[in-house]
């Protein structure tokens, strides 16, 4: 098939360059990674004074990185409000809890085991069944719109119990977590200060006003769902006639807030395309996106019992597009690409309990939002035995992370 070169097409890239890029790369990007490891250099000294240990820690470290990489160096980050970040999975620098991880590793080094529960690095909360739209790939389509089962309290619960085992990551979507604004607000305003905490949206309610409520109440940041480049195929995708104009106004209420904006799309097998891909990034660049997303699409909620599984040429197509625009010097200064795809096929899936999990609109935790396989509700006593059993159970796609570090790749 003929390679389409989508730069040429210049009014697109003339649109592309109408809002400043968050990304930083080539000098910039040393400079601030020269920063980074300094830092964690001088933390982790802190906690232990001995130089040798702390020679060791750095270069666990740095292989962790190359891990988490896939062995494809940073030439990219994103710098928002202040802070940098290599992915939205990951914490923002600087912050207490960056180091949390590391400092994970250097426990390991000194001969102290790690609890079940303090593998993990982030927490996905469906806080709410509520939802305007009917998207065609809705994971809990089976749980829409029918009567909560979850109170703040019961929300405010469950952040504290995985708080209180160190998680330094929580994603909130549901539904459409925005139906619950005041309670969202309240959620994370009443949280400890040691996480990130991220919004899963449609852009829905996100108006400047509720942006600018939750970036003071302690938001990093919005992972935006936007399924297509063209209007019409996003609003028919979403079964919403003016879902694609939430998009973009929330985005432009999530840049006034200070919020890091991710674009998250469900890469259907009629939009692996390179022209799709490209004219999709385009217009990421143009919104002013630090990251996109690129989900695969599984065969549960209102595409169960489907033929949706991707084929390997569309994978290909995918990996290609994820390398390129990461790497590739003529993109530097577009969005970073976070395909959990492609490190799942060469590093294994990171759910099920190994790195993070997800807890359902009625409060169970399950291995990841399209892998159900608990039946423990998170306020009913430890969570460990369901981390475990949870572990033993596996993800139904790919075989899960070799459990040697508190660091590896994150699926979403």
């Amino acid at each position: 098939m003929e390679k389409i070169n989508i730069l040429e097409k210049k009014p697109l890239i003339e649109q592309a360059h109408s809002v400043k890029s968050p990304i930083i790369s080539g000098l910039k990007m040393n400079f601030e990674m020269a920063k980074v490891w300094v830092s964690i250099a001088m933390r982790v000294i802190r906690e232990y004074p001995n130089p040798i240990l702390l020679w060791k820690i750095l270069g666990k470290v740095r292989k962790i990185k190359n891990e988490f990489e896939n062995k494809i160096p940073t030439k990219k980050l994103a710098k928002v409000d202040g802070r940098s970040y290599i992915s939205f999975t990951f914490q923002g620098f600087p912050s207490p809890y960056f180091y949390r991880n590391i400092l994970l590793e250097a426990r390991k080094l000194t001969a102290n085991k790690l609890g079940i529960a303090e593998n993990i690095r982030m927490v996905f909360i469906a806080i709410t069944k509520k939802c305007p739209l009917k998207c065609e790939h809705c994971y809990e389509w089976d749980a829409l719109n029918k009567r909560e089962t979850l109170s703040l309290n019961d929300l405010k619960a469950i952040v504290k119990k995985f708080q209180d085992s160190g998680v330094p990551q929580f994603q909130l979507g549901g539904g459409e977590p925005l139906v619950r604004i005041d309670d969202l607000v309240e959620l994370i305003k009443t949280a400890k200060k040691t996480a990130d905490f991220w919004v899963g949206t449609s852009g829905f309610n996100l108006t400047l006003a509720n942006a600018l409520r939750l970036k003071s109440a302690g938001l990093t940041g919005v992972s935006i769902s936007l399924d297509h480049h063209d209007p019409e195929c996003h609003n028919a995708f979403r079964g919403y006639a003016d879902s694609f104009q939430w998009v973009t106004k929330a985005v432009e209420n999530a840049h006034k807030a200070k919020l890091v904006v991710t674009l998250s799309v469900c890469t259907i097998r009629s939009f692996c395309t390179e022209e799709n891909l490209m004219k999709y990034a385009i217009l990421a660049k143009k919104l002013g996106a630090s990251f996109i997303q690129l989900i695969e699409p599984r065969a549960v909620g209102h595409y169960a019992g489907k033929d949706v599984i991707l084929y390997p040429e569309h994978e290909k197509v995918l990996e290609d597009f994820y390398l390129k625009l990461n790497n590739d010097p003529q993109f530097l200064d577009f969005p970073i690409i976070d395909y959990v795809g492609y490190k799942q096929r060469r590093t294994g899936c990171a759910g099920s309990g190994f790195r993070y999990l997800y807890v359902d609109t009625d409060g169970f935790m399950n291995s990841c939002p399209f892998c159900r396989s608990s039946t423990t509700h998170v306020l009913d006593g430890p969570i460990e035995e369901s981390i475990n059993r949870m572990k033993n159970i596996g993800c139904a796609k790919f075989s899960n992370i070799v459990e040697t570090s508190s660091f590896g790749s994150i699926t979403a």
